[in-house]
């Protein structure tokens, strides 16, 4: 039986099902492939610092959007990023937002640990070596990195595999435990200069505990120079 209207029923079925399946304008099979390489770009364009080389992969399928608008989700360096990309996903009408993420691999040439340490060391009885490093596994940034360890000491114990980082170090000491110390006693109208022991190291400006010669008991003294300590200034 040939019934006219349920012929025309069918064939308004029919434009409903195609309008619904059908990718929008701008979407063919490289839809996804374009969003994937412009996302990439855009984290790459800001997220990388000089000297460093980062490794985007993508987490999960990427979907298929005629020209999608991309925002960056994530600040800085991380082991993970996101981005949002707005609009209309191949094979439906309404507009959306869909958030994506990224495994990323931040590589860097950076000082690590060949042995342990401990704090009032110098540096180099650490050896350090250079090595590439992974910043973003490690959640570092390249400004938590030193650029020189010239001079510098242990602030810490640190561990061999250690990245070096700048909050490990100071400045060489200028006076050192149980080394003799130039002790200035500085007072109203006067200045006494004696001799002391310091009894832990201190940097310029540092205060340190200092026994004088024939004394029963530490002092704090400020360190200003090699080998010499203030008192009372």
């Amino acid at each position: 039986m040939n019934i006219p209207w349920l012929a025309g029923l069918g064939l308004w079925l029919a434009s409903v099902g195609y309008a619904h399946a059908a990718p929008g304008a701008g979407c063919d099979a490289a839809a996804a492939s374009h969003a994937l390489t412009t996302a990439s770009q855009l984290i790459q364009a800001q997220l990388t610092t000089p000297k460093v080389e980062l490794q985007l992969t993508p987490m999960g399928e990427f979907p298929a959007m005629a020209h999608p608008q991309i925002r960056l989700l994530s600040q800085g360096i991380r082991s993970r990023v996101s981005v949002a990309l707005s609009g209309t996903v191949c094979g439906h009408e309404q507009p959306s937002v869909v958030t994506v993420w990224f495994k990323v691999q931040a590589w860097k040439q950076a000082w690590v640990y060949g042995r342990n340490g401990r704090a009032d060391q110098v540096v180099d009885d650490a050896q350090p070596r250079l090595e590439r490093v992974d910043l973003a596994a490690a959640q570092l940034s390249p400004g938590d990195l030193p650029s020189d360890l010239a001079g510098q000491w242990l602030n810490q114990s640190v561990n061999a595999g250690m990245p070096v980082l700048k909050r490990h170090l100071k400045a060489e000491p200028l006076v050192s435990r149980d080394a003799p110390v130039t002790v200035v006693v500085f007072g109203p109208g006067l200045m006494l200069r004696t001799e002391g022991k310091a009894l832990r190291p201190g940097v310029l400006g540092e205060r340190v505990p200092v026994m004088l010669d024939g004394a029963e008991s530490s002092l704090l003294a400020v360190v200003a120079g090699k080998g010499e300590v203030h008192v009372g200034q």
